[in-house]
């Protein structure tokens, strides 16, 4: 198993268009360290499934059912266990995803850039989520909004690991029919939460101008920098 993570970590560093660019000032005892690093990142990326694999199963199948369904959705908020389940597996999700962008070719990054970007994103969203609720009185709909969030990014890992199986069984080598995909999916989910908030900031008697400025600041300005990152660096 360790050989197998080591054989990718190598992989995911070598592959990556930053090194045809530094070329030999690159120092080569950074080059070495990083399959390392990829490797450790897997092995607890690994261990950490197997702890919440049961929060992972529950999370996905309530993600998806909470999807179109406002019940489900509205009992999901309510039951502090499922929200924590939920929150453990958005977080792995993260490395999740990062891994499926590296290997289906969608960003020249390799694995350790696509992680640092992810990781950055979803750390400066949920600071913004908690500022935003902190100077607005807002704590609690910025907390369920938060929330919707985690579970549509939960509904999209599970369908990007069920592209890459078939990308991979189907051999498919061009990168332009899963980034295509992928973004036609990420679009459909964006204007569900976009309509979801909508839903929430209405029913908390928030004006529409809050929505579209949360919309705006939270949401758009936030991905845009990170689509930035991954495809321009």
């Amino acid at each position: 198993m360790f050989s197998f993570l080591q054989a990718i970590g190598q992989d995911c560093w070598q592959s990556s268009e930053l090194m045809t660019v530094v070329g030999d000032n690159f120092p080569s005892a950074v080059i070495e360290s990083h399959p390392a690093l990829t490797t450790y990142a897997l092995l607890l990326c690994l261990l950490y499934f197997m702890v919440f694999v049961e929060n992972s199963f529950i999370s996905i199948l309530i993600s998806w059912r909470s999807l179109f369904n406002r019940i489900a959705l509205e009992d999901t908020l309510a039951n502090k266990n499922l929200i924590y389940a939920i929150n453990n597996t958005a977080l792995l999700c993260v490395p999740t995803i990062s891994l499926v962008l590296y290997f289906l070719n969608v960003s020249p990054l390799n694995f350790v850039f696509i992680l640092a970007a992810m990781s950055v994103f979803v750390l400066a969203h949920l600071g913004l989520f908690l500022l935003t609720g902190w100077l607005k009185y807002c704590p609690d709909m910025m907390r369920t909004v938060s929330i919707c969030g985690r579970m549509h990014l939960i509904v999209f890992t599970t369908v990007s690991l069920l592209l890459l199986i078939v990308v991979r069984l189907a051999g498919i080598t061009s990168s332009v029919f899963p980034t295509v995909f992928l973004a036609a999916v990420f679009g459909l989910l964006f204007i569900l939460r976009a309509t979801r908030s909508l839903r929430i900031f209405k029913e908390n008697n928030y004006s529409l101008l809050f929505w579209f400025l949360y919309l705006c600041t939270l949401e758009i300005l936030p991905l845009g920098l990170l689509i930035c990152a991954l495809i321009r660096i």
